[in-house]
C-alpha cells in the first residue's frame, strides 16, 4: 500500500503518519507539504525507513501528477482545501480521505459522487473524531432501532493538566472562532434549519469523567454530521439532530470578549506594508497559547439516540473515550487515529465501495471499534464497555434502555 499524507507534519498529520508506520509497516508513507524542515524533524523522530517527504504546494497544478503514484491520499490540511484536493485525486485516480468539511464544504464534496464512481475510487468524508468516530457510533447504534426520533452529538474534555500558562487554547483560534461565530444547523421536524451561534445551551452529563468534571455546558455549533445524517438515516425516519460543543464558562467568556472586541473580523489591516485579515493576525498571536507542555486529559465523544423498537421507546448512548498519549492531547489522538485506521481499510480493500461517502455509510463498525481499542480508544454503550474478550471476539453488551 502507498499512502500520501497532505500536511503530514501538522499536529493531526503526525498522529496519522505515526499510526500508519506502526500498523501498516509494510506500506510506503509519503509526507507532503511546503515545510521540509518540519517533515524531516518528524521523520528523524519516528526513525522509520518507509517514510519519505516530497515538497509541494497542494494548490499546485502538479499535484495530480504526484498523487497518481499512490493508492490513498489522506488530506490532513485545513478543510477549505478539501474540494481542490478531491479534484486532484480524481485526476490522479486515487482514493481520498479527509477530516471533515464543516457542513458547507461537505455538502459541496458530496456532489462529486458520480465522478468518483466513474474512476472506480472512493472518497470518505470526515474520518477524524467529530466527524468520524461520531458517525460510526451512530451507524452502529442505528441498527437496533425500528425508528429514530433524534440523534444528539456532543463531546467534552476533562483536563487534569496543571498549566504554567495563564490561558490555553484547546486547538487553533481559527477553528474556535468558527465554532463561536458561524450559524449552526440543526435538524428539526425532519428539516435542516440554521440557528443562532451559541444557541441551544444545555448542561450535559458525562458520567465516565471524574465527578467534578461530569457536568459541562454545551451549545450548538456547525458540524459536518448535520450535512449527512438526515440522508443516511432517512429510512429510520430521523426527525431531529444536533451537535453541541462544550467549554468551561470562563473560557467561553474570554472568547466572547475577543470576538466582541473585533479580533475575529474578516476586515484587512495594513501592517508593515502588507494587508492581512484581522482574524489571521489574531490567530497568529493567539495560537501561541496552544499548550506548551505535556497535556494530561481525556475526551469523550458522545452520540445519543432516541427512538422506538417493537413499539417501545428506547435510548442508546454511545461514548468513545480517549486519553492523552505522551505529548499528544486526547483530542489530537482521537482525531488522527481514525483517519489512519480508515486509510488502511481502504488500502486493504476492507472498504470496497466507490463514490463519495460520509463515514457512517461505508465503515464496518465492529472492525473499526476493534482498531480503536488497539490504540487505547474505548467504546461504551449505555455506560457498558464494549470490550475485546477473548482477543478474536468483540463483545457487545445488551441494549439497556432508560425507557424500559
Amino acid at each position: 500500500m502507498k499512502f500520501i499524507i497532505l500536511g503530514g507534519y501538522g499536529n493531526i498529520g503526525q498522529v496519522i503518519v505515526q499510526d500508519l508506520s506502526e500498523f501498516a509497516p509494510e506500506s510506503q508513507i509519503t509526507i507532503t507539504g511546503r515545510d521540509a524542515g518540519k517533515a524531516r524533524k518528524l521523520m528523524k523522530k519516528l526513525k522509520r525507513k518507509n517514510i519519505n517527504f516530497i515538497k509541494t504546494d497542494i494548490l499546485s497544478k502538479n499535484l495530480p501528477g504526484i498523487l497518481k503514484q499512490y493508492d490513498v491520499c489522506v488530506n490532513a490540511t485545513q478543510y477549505y482545501n478539501n474540494l481542490k484536493v478531491m479534484k486532484a485525486c480524481m485526476k490522479a485516480k486515487i482514493n481520498y480521505l479527509d477530516l471533515g468539511g464543516l457542513f458547507h464544504m461537505t455538502r459541496k464534496q458530496l456532489k462529486l459522487n458520480a465522478e468518483f464512481k466513474k474512476i472506480n475510487k472512493i472518497a470518505v468524508l470526515g474520518c477524524g473524531s467529530t466527524p468520524g468516530i461520531t458517525n460510526v457510533l451512530a451507524s452502529y447504534a442505528a441498527q437496533f432501532f425500528d425508528a429514530i426520533k433524534s440523534i444528539n452529538i456532543s463531546f467534552a474534555d476533562a483536563d487534569f493538566t496543571r498549566y504554567r500558562q495563564k490561558f490555553v487554547l484547546p486547538y487553533t483560534f481559527h477553528t474556535i472562532v468558527d465554532e463561536f461565530m458561524l450559524k449552526p444547523y440543526i435538524l428539526k421536524k425532519g428539516k435542516l434549519k440554521a440557528v443562532a451561534p451559541l444557541s441551544g445551551e444545555k448542561m450535559l452529563h458525562f458520567s465516565l469523567f471524574p465527578q467534578e468534571m461530569q457536568n459541562q455546558k454545551g451549545f450548538y455549533t456547525l458540524h459536518s454530521e448535520l450535512a449527512t445524517f438526515h440522508r443516511s438515516f432517512k429510512e429510520k425516519k430521523l426527525k431531529e439532530c444536533s451537535f453541541r460543543v462544550t467549554f468551561l464558562q470562563n473560557f467561553i467568556n474570554k472568547i466572547k470578549t475577543l470576538i466582541e472586541g473585533g479580533f475575529a473580523s474578516q476586515k484587512k489591516v495594513s501592517l508593515k506594508g502588507q494587508k492581512n485579515k484581522i482574524l489571521d493576525v489574531s490567530a497568529k498571536i493567539m495560537d501561541q497559547w496552544l499548550p506548551q507542555q505535556i497535556v494530561t486529559d481525556e475526551e469523550i465523544i458522545r452520540v445519543d439516540l432516541l427512538g422506538k423498537k417493537n413499539g417501545k421507546k428506547m435510548q442508546i448512548v454511545m461514548d468513545a473515550i480517549a486519553k492523552s498519549r505522551g505529548k499528544i492531547p486526547a483530542g489530537t489522538h482521537d482525531t488522527g487515529i481514525p483517519a489512519s485506521i480508515i486509510a488502511i481499510m481502504v488500502g486493504k480493500g476492507v472498504i470496497n465501495k466507490t463514490g463519495v461517502h460520509p463515514s457512517e455509510s461505508c465503515i464496518p463498525s465492529i472492525e473499526f471499534f476493534k482498531e480503536l481499542y488497539k490504540r487505547g480508544i474505548e467504546v461504551y454503550l449505555n455506560n457498558h464497555k464494549m470490550n475485546l474478550w477473548p482477543a478474536h471476539h468483540f463483545y457487545a453488551p445488551p441494549i439497556i434502555s432508560k425507557h424500559n
